[in-house]
C-alpha cells in the first residue's frame, strides 16, 4: 500500500514492512514508537538485531500489560523475518526496510514511501510548527520547502523557535543554509573532473554535516547514471524527455558531458563503494569513515 492508505487505517496491522524515502521511514518509526509508547518496545537496529531476542520479545506478554511491540530497522532482508510473521500474534512487529524493494513475506502487509512533495513538505513544517510554538509566513515554508532537505527540516524548525516565535522569509534566509543537493553541485563538478576540490569540501564542510553531503553525492551519482543510459539508449543529447522540462542549457550541457565521461564499470564501482561507505558511516556515525570516502575519490578521478 502507499502512504495515503496507510494514514487512513483505523487499526494498524500486527505486522508491517516500511520501505522506500528516507525521510518517511524516520519519521513513521516515531509515530509508531508514539503510538505504543505505553506498551512494551524493543527496538533493533542494524547491527543490534539478534534474532533469539525478537523471538523472546513477541512471544512474551508484556511486563506493563499492554503489548510486545517489536521495531527493527535494517538495510537487508532478514532470514528469520517469516518465523517472526507467524509468532506476532496478538503483538506487534514493524520493519523499517533501507531499502527501494519490498519483502514478499510481509504480503499486503509493507507501505512504499516515495520522494514527499512540496505540498507534503509544507504540512510537515506545519507540524514542526506546531511542535516547536513557532509560526512562519507561507513564503518561509515555502523557502524551507525547496531549500532544505526533508531530513533536516524538523532541526532546522527547532532551530528558528529559539530565534523568536514570528518567522518571515528574511529570517530564513539569514538562519538557515541550504543544502539541498543543488548546493553542492559544483564541488561534485569538481569531484568528477579531477578538479582539486578539497577547498570547496571545506566550506561546505563549515555549515553541513558531512552525512548529508555523501548522501547528496551518492544521489547525484545515480542521476547522471540515469542519464548516461537515456543517452546511450536514445541517442538524445538532450535530458528534457527524460525529466519533462527544460533545464538551463549551461546546466544540461555540464550534466550530459558528465554523465558520459564516466562509464558502466565506474558508475557500478563508485555506487558500491559509496553505499557501503554511507551504511557504515549509519551504523558507526564516524567522521573518519567520510575522510575515506574523500581519499578514495581524490585518487579514483585523478586516475579516471
Amino acid at each position: 500500500m502507499y502512504k495515503r492508505e496507510f494514514d487512513k487505517l483505523t487499526t494498524l496491522p500486527n505486522y508491517c514492512l516500511f520501505y522506500g524515502n528516507e525521510f518517511y521511514l524516520k519519521e513513521y518509526e516515531k509515530k509508531i514508537e508514539e503510538k505504543f509508547k505505553n506498551d512494551d518496545i524493543l527496538k533493533l537496529i542494524y547491527d543490534d538485531y539478534d534474532f533469539q531476542r525478537a523471538k523472546n520479545h513477541l512471544l512474551q506478554n508484556s511486563l506493563f500489560g499492554g503489548k510486545s511491540v517489536l521495531i527493527i530497522r535494517h538495510s537487508k532482508s532478514l532470514k528469520e523475518i517469516k518465523e517472526l510473521i507467524s509468532i506476532v500474534k496478538d503483538n506487534y512487529f514493524f520493519f523499517f526496510f533501507y531499502s527501494n524493494k519490498g519483502i514478499n513475506e510481509f504480503g499486503k502487509n509493507q507501505v512504499r514511501f516515495f520522494e514527499p512533495s512540496l505540498k507534503e513538505l509544507v504540512l510537515t513544517i506545519q507540524e514542526y510548527e506546531r511542535k516547536f510554538n513557532i509560526s512562519l509566513s507561507n513564503e518561509a515554508r515555502l523557502y524551507l520547502a525547496k531549500s532544505v532537505d526533508a531530513l533536516f527540516l524538523e532541526k532546522e524548525i527547532e532551530k528558528l523557535s529559539l530565534y523568536k516565535k514570528e518567522i518571515y522569509v528574511d529570517d530564513v534566509k539569514e538562519l538557515v543554509f541550504a543544502y539541498k543537493d543543488e548546493s553542492f553541485e559544483e564541488l561534485f563538478e569538481y569531484i568528477i573532473e579531477g578538479k582539486e576540490f578539497l577547498p570547496k569540501l571545506d566550506i561546505l564542510l563549515e555549515k553541513n554535516d558531512f552525512r548529508r553531503i555523501l548522501s547528496s553525492f551518492i544521489r547525484y551519482i545515480r542521476d547522471l547514471y540515469t542519464y548516461y543510459l537515456f543517452i546511450k539508449t536514445t541517442g538524445e543529447a538532450s535530458l528534457e524527455k527524460l525529466l519533462g522540462y527544460k533545464l538551463p542549457i549551461s546546466i544540461e550541457q555540464n550534466r550530459v558531458r558528465l554523465a558520459i565521461k564516466l562509464k558502466d564499470k565506474n558508475y557500478l564501482e563508485l555506487l558500491d563503494f559509496l553505499l557501503a561507505k554511507e551504511l557504515e558511516i549509519r551504523q558507526k556515525g564516524e567522521k573518519s569513515i567520510f575522510y575515506e570516502v574523500v581519499l578514495f575519490l581524490k585518487n579514483y578521478f585523478t586516475l579516471l
